[in-house]
């Protein structure tokens, strides 16, 4: 129920690329629980930059692929 070790391989952009790196960083040892209840906030605060509109879903991006694998593509909740 915890995540022990988390990697990511992708291309992108560097605003998706640095949000999928620290997120990686930032994940291990938490619960999929406390996961499953991150929400865009959590990402932009762990950027700690102002993301553009344009750009916001580069940055956003990896939270959804996390979501995806966490909940599954008929489980997620919209």
């Amino acid at each position: 129920g915890r995540v022990v070790e988390a990697a990511f391989d992708g291309k992108g952009c560097a605003i998706s690329q640095a949000s999928a790196s620290m997120m990686m960083e930032e994940i291990v040892g938490m619960s999929v629980d406390d996961l499953k209840g991150w929400t865009n906030e959590n990402i932009l605060e762990m950027l700690g930059i102002e993301i553009g509109p344009v750009r916001l879903k580069c940055a956003l991006l990896p939270l959804k692929a996390l979501k995806a694998g966490i909940w599954g593509l008929d489980e997620w909740p919209e």
